[in-house]
């Protein structure tokens, strides 16, 4: 009962910590400095990746690629003058938007009545080197209507698209969940059930993947253990201090008792450097089930929960604040999770219209 009690309490700070109050905003005020110096303060009092926490703070690279640790002072002295200098709202925009871009995650990002202002991530940032990490996904190439690796490509009211592959007499059930918005419903699990009796194994391919609901990564990987697991720790934000933090809490799969278990299947989650958010949790959650094997590239990352912040102009800047993630070993997954099996897809597979990825899921599960 205890344990349950901690899953329950530790998933409820998941599904309904989203938004923060904060105290800064007293009454509307549309002075360029305050402003600016409100959502500094916010960012410097409630953004989790700060401080030297678990091993982990964000870096800054210059234009050699060569890192250096993220000073958010440094920032400030750096945006204060062009602050004083900005004549209209757009100038204040792009320079808060400037500032998050230093720390270089996708959950954080600005709105106001005029625009949507991201964060520049990791990968989509022109450094270091981007070429180092390629895309590894061949859009079309499975699930298009021309498949040549599918038998058939069936597509789920839901939108998931899934088929079986072919190799001499071995069969393997393919699924791309290219969202966690989309759950897998009692509809889509009817019409999977009649391919994966058949399959020799189970390829799941979240390459893509931008994530959304927390919920449906535990949920689903309870789809593949037998046994309750732990998969990782969550860890809460208890200060504004840069490592006031919690000790780490205890992250647990349960089976799912539903009669849709794949536990006993062995299975290849595929991933790339554009899984993000929940979908990033998730290759956490799966590397630790036993009858599965992680392929391709390091996931996009992110680990912290986007909470929503307001500023005095009525503009809202929303952050990883409040609780992060850390995998079995109590280590960040803001920077994504490392595959058990990496493989990348060259310029002459993408040529040959070859997806290396899913070649190598094949000759595993095939062992």
């Amino acid at each position: 009962m205890k344990h349950i009690l901690s899953i329950i309490t530790v998933l409820t700070v998941f599904f309904t910590a989203s938004c923060v109050k904060n105290d800064y905003v007293k009454e509307a005020n549309y002075d360029f400095k305050t402003n600016y110096e409100v959502f500094w303060n916010l960012v410097n009092e409630n953004y989790c990746f700060l401080g030297d926490n678990y091993g982990y703070r964000k870096n800054v690279y210059d234009e050699n690629g060569v890192a250096q640790k993220l000073d958010w002072n440094k920032v400030y002295e750096e945006m204060m003058p062009q602050v004083e200098a900005a004549t209209t709202e757009e100038e204040l925009m792009d320079i808060m938007g400037k500032s998050i871009d230093y720390l270089q995650d996708g959950h954080v990002w600005l709105d106001s009545k005029f625009t949507h202002r991201g964060c520049f991530t990791f990968y989509n940032k022109a450094y270091p080197n981007p070429e180092k990490y390629p895309t590894n996904f061949i859009s079309g190439l499975i699930t298009g209507q021309s498949s040549k690796i599918l038998d058939y490509v069936y597509r789920s009211r839901n939108g998931h698209r899934y088929g079986m592959i072919t190799r001499g007499d071995k069969k393997f059930f393919y699924l791309h969940h290219a969202d966690f918005t989309k759950d897998l419903n009692k509809e889509d699990l009817e019409m999977f059930k009649p391919l994966i009796d058949k399959a020799d194994g189970f390829i799941y391919d979240i390459r893509t993947n931008p994530g959304g609901s927390a919920q449906l990564s535990f949920e689903i990987a309870g789809r593949f253990v037998k046994e309750k697991i732990l998969v990782g720790y969550q860890v809460l934000k208890s200060g504004k201090g840069y490592n006031d933090l919690t000790e780490p809490s205890p992250l647990y799969v349960v089976p799912s008792k539903d009669g849709y278990n794949w536990a006993d299947m062995k299975t290849a989650v595929l991933t790339n450097r554009d899984v993000y958010s929940t979908a990033n949790m998730f290759a956490c959650f799966m590397k630790e089930a036993p009858n599965v094997t992680v392929i391709g590239g390091r996931s996009g990352g992110g680990g912290g929960l986007p909470c929503t912040f307001y500023l005095p102009n009525g503009w809202t800047v929303v952050m990883s604040a409040h609780t992060f993630t850390l995998d079995v070993d109590k280590k960040q997954i803001e920077a994504g999770i490392e595959p058990d099996i990496y493989v990348t897809i060259t310029d002459q597979d993408i040529a040959n219209r070859v997806d290396s990825i899913v070649e190598r899921a094949i000759k595993e599960l095939s062992k």
